[in-house]
């Protein structure tokens, strides 16, 4: 009995790995940041990946969220043509931030420490 249950755990396993590394990953291929004062517009790797890791990598935080207006409104595109948006809130004194996803505005997405200093840094440029 304990040997089919093994069996069966280890095969669950073994298909969901191979299921992930069989789906293709999506690639941003473009980063627009809209502010008061300014736009910009990412294409360039370095500057996609640091956004997309700080995506990647954001924590969900438990509750309901009300703030006031972002940073920046960001709209992430990626190779298949879907374009998603997020707010960006950042303390830039604290190179502290977080996320709020457009299609779920009352969930906050709190930026890692490490991506939210990298994050800060590319915006203050």
């Amino acid at each position: 009995m304990k040997r089919k249950i093994i069996y069966m755990i280890s095969l669950i396993l073994l298909v969901t790995v191979i299921i992930v590394m069989i789906l293709p990953k999506r690639e941003i291929v473009s980063v627009s940041l809209v502010s008061d004062t300014a736009t910009i517009t990412y294409t360039d790797a370095e500057s996609l990946q640091i956004i997309g890791d700080a995506i990647r990598t954001v924590k969900k935080v438990p509750g309901a969220v009300d703030v006031g207006p972002p940073s920046y409104r960001m709209t992430v595109t990626y190779d298949d043509s879907e374009a998603v948006q997020y707010s960006i809130y950042m303390d830039f004194q604290t190179k502290n931030g977080f996320l709020i996803k457009d299609s779920n505005s009352e969930r906050m997405l709190d930026l890692r420490k490490k991506n939210s200093e990298e994050l800060a840094d590319l915006l203050a440029k």
